[in-house]
């Protein structure tokens, strides 16, 4: 009897070190704007500062204490012309577009404290030269998320 009993609980032991706990990894959902691939350039004589809408971000987790949406900052280049450097920051979906000030100098980071989805919608601030070169520019905005 006691010969079973030993198998039967080493068996079970064996069992559920190959169990593998369940989470899922933070997602992130982006779609960009019909206007992110057509911004206005001014650069005729003058220029002023946009902020521009470029997308709606949708982020999920099932983390009870939330997760950390990284977003990088860059330039705006096209080969052989004068680059244009932004800035961004998100608001909640449908909220009021941001003023200049909130906008992130270096690198964004937003943070949630709890579980469940998130809507924001990332706003670019840039401020073309008074005479930009004309032609296709191109960027990217990397965003990274991860449970905290």
């Amino acid at each position: 009897m006691s010969y079973l009993f030993r198998y039967a609980w080493l068996s079970l032991c064996f069992a559920l070190v190959g169990v593998q706990p369940t989470f899922a990894l933070p997602s992130l959902t982006s779609t960009a704007t019909s206007i992110a691939s057509n911004l206005v350039l001014d650069g005729r004589g003058s220029a002023s500062t946009h902020i521009i809408k470029v997308a709606d971000i949708a982020l999920t987790t099932d983390n009870s204490t939330g997760l950390s949406l990284f977003v990088s900052v860059g330039n705006i280049t096209k080969p052989g012309g004068s680059s244009i450097a932004y800035e961004v920051t998100t608001v909640a979906d449908g909220s009021a577009p941001p003023v200049a000030s909130d906008f992130s100098s270096g690198n964004y980071t937003v943070s949630t404290s709890t579980s469940g989805q998130v809507n924001k919608d990332l706003y670019i601030k840039y401020t073309p030269a008074t005479l930009q070169d004309p032609g296709n520019y191109s960027g990217a905005i990397s965003l990274l998320v991860t449970d905290n």
